[in-house]
């Protein structure tokens, strides 16, 4: 189970937003699809921030 520190939850909301916003911006035609991308990418996002916060100790 990930050691998560609420300093560190600070990084979720910067990262969460950029999966959001880079997987909203796909041309698609239908309302619905743009939405599940921009959902997909938000926890995308979200899993990447977690990933680099507990590789960040290992590495250091």
């Amino acid at each position: 189970m990930p050691n998560i520190i609420m300093d560190n939850l600070v990084f979720f909301i910067p990262m969460t937003l950029a999966g959001l916003l880079l997987c909203g911006e796909v041309p698609v035609a239908s309302k619905a699809v743009r939405i599940g991308c921009r959902a997909i990418g938000a926890v995308f996002g979200a899993l990447l921030a977690l990933l680099v916060l507990e590789a960040l100790p290992v590495l250091i």
